[in-house]
């Protein structure tokens, strides 16, 4: 039997591993959540600027709490995705 000869221009390639049906569901769950972070985060900058802008409606606590809780959902949403520093 005469051994098999490889050409020597051919280079070795590793397999890569393919990606596994829980990393990818991982992804699509932290950027859906992320993008409704940011959509709720939104919604509250939209209507802090409509009280703003309106004359005699008044700011309440309850608006800024809305908006720091918003924030905070926005952070954690993307720190899932490791882009936590974009909203410090």
């Amino acid at each position: 039997m005469r051994p098999r000869i490889r050409p020597t221009n051919m280079t070795r390639r590793r397999a890569l591993p393919e990606r596994s049906s829980v990393t990818v569901s991982r992804t699509v769950a932290a950027l859906r959540r992320s993008r409704e972070a940011l959509v709720g985060l939104e919604g509250q900058l939209d209507d802090l600027l409509g009280r703003l802008r309106a004359p005699g409606r008044g700011l309440d606590r309850a608006v800024s709490e809305r908006l720091a809780a918003a924030k905070n959902d926005a952070v954690a949403a993307m720190a899932s995705l490791g882009g936590a520093e974009l909203f410090g």
